[in-house]
This record gives C-alpha cells, sequence and structure tokens, in this order.
C-alpha cells in the first residue's frame, strides 16, 4: 500500500493538496512552516494511533491544525485499487472506501521514548506482523466471552451453595420418618380395626406429597412464563428507527421498517404463544389445587376415624404426613443440584476452552515475533540485539490478583509475586475450582491451612478480571558499546534513537511516516547507517520524513521532496519535485543543513564510481 495524496480543508493548511511518490518522501523547510503538522494530519487521517503507548489519543494536534471545522481526505493505493479516506475534526473514526492497514507514524518524542517501555518495544515488533491486529482482535473476543463465562461460574456456584443449604435437613428428616413409621406400626399392630383406613390415609398422604411437588413447580413455571411476557413486551416499546436521508441509505428506510415490523408481529406471535402457555399452566395448577383441597379432606377425615380409635395415632400421622412431603420436596431440590453440578462442569470447562484458544493465539503471535527478531538479529548483528521471553510481562496478572485479594481479609501481599510466578491464570482458576488445597500448597511452598483459606476466598469470586488479564512477550532491546552490550533503558537519548531506528527502517511492510528521525543521532551514524537504510526501505515501501538534514533526501535519493512554507497564518507548497530538480536543488543548499556538501558527497561518490 502506498499513500497517493493529502488534501485538507480549512484551518492552517486550507486548500492544500499534496502528492506522494512510491519511493522517498522528504518534507522541508524552515522551522514553524508545518513539516510536523502535515505528518500528524497524515497519522489523525489514518487513525495511524501510537505504537509507544497503549493510548491512541494522539489527534490534538491535527485538530488544532484543522481549527476545529477542518477535514482531511488522503488517496491510497493498494494492489491497483484506489482507496478513499476522509476524517473531519469532529469525526471520532475515518470513513473510507474500504479497510486498509495503518502506516506506522514516529513523532520525534517516540522515537526517544518508544524502547523505553516493555509495551512499546513489544508494539514496534508487532509492527512487523501483518495479521497481529486481527490475532488481538479475536483475543478480546475471546477475553470477553471467557469474562462472561467466569461470571456465569460465580453465579452457579452460589446457586449450589443456596441448594445445598435447603438440602440440609433432609438427613434429619429421613430420621424422623424412620421413628415414625416404627410408632405408626405400633399402633397398626395394637389395632387391627383401623389399619384400612391407615393404610387408606398413607396413600392418602403420599398422594398429597407427590402433588405438592407438582404444585410448586408449576409455581416456578409461572413465574418464569410471566417474567418472558415482561421481556418480550418490553420490546414493543422501542422508539421508532430514525429516518435516513442520503441517497445512498435511502433504500434502507423501507427494509428497516418491515424488518422491524417483522419483529414486533414475531414478538407478539411470541407474547401469545406463551400467554395460551400460561392459561393451560394455570388450568392445571387450579385443578391440581383443587385435587390438594380434596385429597386434604379426605385425609383429614380419616384421621379423625383412626383418632377415635387410637389414642395419640393422629398426630403421629399428622406429624408422618408432614415429614414425607418435605422429604419429598427436599429430594425435588436434590435432583436441581444434580443439575446444577453438571452445568458448574461444563461452564468450567468452557472458560478452560476459551483459556486454550487465547494460549493458542498467543502461541502462534509468539512464533510470528520470534522469527521477526531473528531477523533483526541478523540484520543489525552485531550492533543491536533483540531478545524475547514468552509470557513475562506478568504486571497485569499481579495488579488484577491484588484487586481480587483486596478487603479479603488475607495477608497476601507477599503471596502475589509468588502466585504471578509459580502459578499461571488457568492454573488459578483449576485450584479454586477443585479446592486441591495440598496440591495448591506445594506449587506455593506454603502451608496447607493457608492454601485452604486462600483457595476458599478465591473460588467464591469471580476470577474474570484475572483470567483476562494482560499476561505478554517481554521483548527487550540492547545496543554494543565500547564491547559490551546495554539494556536500552540504560542508554542516552541519542543511543536510544539509534536502537529504535534501526529496528524501525526493517520494517518493509508497512508505510513509514517519521518526523525529524536525525534528531539526537550523530552525523556518522546518519551517514553510515541511517541514510542507508532509509535507501534500502525505499526501494520496497514508501517512506515519509521531515528533515533538517540535507542528508537525507540528497544522498538518500529522495523521489519527492516537498519544500513547506508559511506566511504566519497559512501554511503552503513553495515547491516539490526530486532532488535532481534545480528549483529543489537550490532550496536544499540554502535552508537545510549541509545542503551544498551532501550534493558535493553525493557528486564525488557518483565519480569514483566512473
Amino acid at each position: 500500500m502506498i499513500i497517493k495524496s493529502l488534501k485538507v480543508e480549512e484551518g492552517f493548511f486550507n486548500n492544500l493538496k499534496l502528492s506522494f511518490s512510491p519511493g522517498l518522501n522528504v518534507l522541508i523547510g524552515g522551522r514553524g512552516v508545518g513539516k510536523t503538522s502535515i505528518i500528524e494530519l497524515l497519522r489523525f487521517g489514518l487513525a495511524s494511533g501510537n505504537l509507544s503507548s497503549s493510548s491512541d489519543d494522539s489527534s490534538g494536534h491535527a485538530v488544532s491544525i484543522l481549527q476545529g471545522s477542518g477535514h482531511v481526505s488522503i488517496e491510497l493505493e493498494h494492489q491497483g485499487r484506489n482507496i478513499n479516506v476522509s476524517r473531519s475534526a469532529m469525526d471520532k473514526e475515518p470513513i473510507f472506501s474500504e479497510p486498509f492497514v495503518p502506516p506506522i507514524v514516529f513523532s520525534q518524542k517516540e522515537i526517544e521514548t518508544i524502547s523505553l517501555n516493555t509495551e512499546g518495544r513489544l508494539n514496534l515488533i508487532d509492527s512487523f506482523i501483518p495479521d497481529v491486529h486481527e490475532k488481538s482482535r479475536k483475543i478480546k473476543g475471546l477475553n470477553r466471552a471467557l469474562a462472561g463465562t467466569s461470571s456465569q461460574l460465580i453465579q452457579l456456584r452460589k446457586e449450589l451453595a443456596e441448594l445445598r443449604e435447603k438440602t440440609a435437613p433432609l438427613t434429619r428428616l429421613k430420621e424422623r420418618k424412620k421413628i415414625l413409621d416404627s410408632q405408626q406400626a405400633e399402633f397398626q399392630k395394637r389395632n387391627k380395626v383401623v389399619s384400612n383406613s391407615q393404610i387408606e390415609l398413607n396413600e392418602t398422604q403420599n398422594k398429597l406429597a407427590r402433588l405438592m411437588v407438582d404444585i410448586e413447580s408449576l409455581d416456578v413455571i409461572k413465574s418464569l412464563l410471566g417474567s418472558k411476557i415482561s421481556s418480550l413486551s418490553s420490546y414493543l416499546s422501542n422508539k421508532t428507527l430514525p429516518l435516513l436521508y442520503s441517497e445512498e441509505a435511502l433504500h434502507l428506510n423501507k427494509a428497516l421498517n418491515s424488518a422491524a415490523e417483522q419483529d414486533i408481529l414475531t414478538i407478539k406471535q411470541a407474547i401469545k404463544n406463551n400467554e395460551a402457555m400460561l392459561n393451560e399452566v394455570e388450568v392445571v395448577y387450579n385443578a391440581l389445587t383443587n385435587t390438594r383441597l380434596t385429597l386434604d379432606a379426605a385425609a383429614r377425615e380419616k384421621r379423625t376415624e383412626v383418632e377415635k380409635f387410637t389414642e395419640g395415632a393422629g398426630e403421629i400421622l399428622s406429624e408422618l404426613g408432614r415429614v414425607k412431603q418435605e422429604i419429598a420436596q427436599l429430594e425435588n431440590v436434590g435432583k436441581l443440584i444434580g443439575d446444577r453440578e453438571k452445568k458448574l462442569s461444563e461452564v468450567y470447562e468452557e472458560c478452560q476452552s476459551y483459556i486454550e484458544k487465547i494460549n493458542k493465539i498467543k502461541s502462534e503471535l509468539f512464533d510470528n515475533r520470534n522469527a521477526i527478531i531473528e531477523m533483526l538479529n541478523s540484520n543489525l548483528f552485531p550492533t543491536i540485539k533483540v531478545s524475547i521471553s514468552p509470557q513475562a510481562n506478568l504486571s497485569f496478572y499481579g495488579e488484577a490478583l491484588e484487586r481480587t485479594l483486596r478487603g479479603s481479609g488475607l495477608k497476601y501481599k507477599e503471596l502475589i509475586p509468588v502466585i504471578v510466578e509459580k502459578v499461571s491464570p488457568a492454573w488459578l482458576l483449576y485450584y479454586s475450582h477443585t479446592l486441591k488445597y495440598e496440591d495448591f500448597a506445594v506449587a506455593l511452598g506454603i502451608q496447607v491451612d493457608r492454601a485452604t483459606r486462600l483457595l476458599g476466598y478465591l473460588n467464591e469470586q469471580d476470577l474474570g478480571p484475572i483470567l483476562t488479564a494482560k499476561v505478554e512477550d517481554m521483548v527487550d532491546f540492547s545496543l554494543l558499546d565500547n564491547g559490551l552490550y546495554k539494556n536500552v533503558t540504560e542508554l542516552s537519548i541519542g543511543q536510544r534513537c539509534t536502537v529504535a531506528l534501526s529496528v524501525i527502517l526493517e520494517n518493509p511492510s508497512r508505510v513509514l511516516i517519521i518526523d525529524q528521525p536525525e534528531d539526537h543521532l550523530d552525523n556518522e551514524f546518519i551517514a553510515q547507517t541511517l541514510i542507508k537504510a532509509i535507501k534500502q526501505r525505499a526501494t520496497v515501501s514508501q517512506t515519509i520524513l521531515s528533515s533538517h538534514n540535507a542528508n537525507i533526501p540528497v544522498l538518500g535519493h529522495a523521489a519527492n521532496v516537498v519544500n513547506l512554507e508559511s506566511n504566519g497564518r497559512r501554511g503552503f507548497i513553495k515547491c516539490i519535485g526530486a532532488t535532481d530538480d534545480k528549483e529543489i536543488r537550490d532550496v536544499i543548499e540554502a535552508i537545510m543543513e549541509g545542503g551544498k556538501d551532501a550534493f558535493r558527497q553525493r557528486s564525488e561518490f557518483y565519480s569514483d564510481k566512473l
């Protein structure tokens, strides 16, 4: 892909029309003529963001140049197709005719700082990978699904705890039933007369117990149907869709309204179906309630009959009926526990499945990054060395773990680094779900009672924030300085820029835009390394630079040099052309550092070749 042109409406560059060549393009001019502004307008128009941090808010400069109401139009070319991109100062995102890969843009400050932070170094390597944004998008989608599933996991645990608490009296009730059955049997032995009545009463009580289970279940079904009808009805109160007026979108009005009407019909039919089902449930519910009243009356009649013959038998039979009913209800709850346990196991496996998919993509990314680093080490050896450690940036994991444990009452501060180092988020989910206290204690090297308290707390927490915490590869840069490799964090600004630019210029896969790459660099590096790299890169990919150093456009054989000028109120193009054009040559010699020397050096180079 290449940038073909930039057009600006309103603001400092009102009516600017700037064309670019496929190779090396250099913006030149005095201080304050807008070289940096052109670069920031390209960044803003193509939404290129900032590789040195996660913040994408780098639009302030461009918006100020556009003065609030301005607009940029950028024409791109990719595989023979033109792509039109536009963005106004008020647009949150650019508007484009088809998707495109944004260029890599570096301000002077970004060149100085990108290698200082772990995120910037990783982003720099990722800029070489064509589908890195697609992989990141997939990971974000899987993380959203993982967070939702983790939340469902903790909800199921709470439901299970409540159900188990409900069934706690079941053992006691069964023991009481045995006693009552024994007492009833004694009464039956002593009283042959009421034997048949007792049998009939037992049968009636058994029917009542089964009937009550169905009545309670129908109560739940009625509530669920009512909630469903209410939810469906709420959709009918949605606001009407706004009308579209542009010619390109006009045809959507009818389609959207038709779809909305069809949705309403479907929802109304669903409401009607559910209301019909609710009515049918009500009929059965009322029938069962009437049956219950009939059986209650029959049971009272039989108890009265038995009590006439057997002193105290009525109380035993009454309690026995109540106990049987409670046992039947709790055993029904026990079936729900089985269903919830099965669902809990399925949701846990779903969580682990999402984690496995995320780790697979991360593994692919590591392989991509490692291949890039091997290429960089091969090309930049021995001056620069790049290394990568898989999944070594654990700071976000540690922060998420600390937030989860905050307020637990446990002494966890000294444990967090140990957990982060020795137990991955996926294994933490495993230990907290299975409550493998001893295994967890061994993994951390702590006492079992401490591991028990910790896992007990984590088992009751939503681990979604921990499971989705960013765990990234760690990239490091080193520079050979006086025979020793120094980490980039120990280098001077000039040395850091040397490292960053050396890496940046090795990337041939995307358009590269840099503001004054020569700043903070010594002349030897510019002449012997930087220009060579710029010149070589420009043969395979478009490069756009701003510069005060004549060596860059002249010795870099710039295909397009743009001389910007300003009258204080507005910026404009004074002249544009290749370095061989006389007008461009005169401008370079007049305003750029080392202009005449650069042309003389190039002349001597070609003389030596003849």
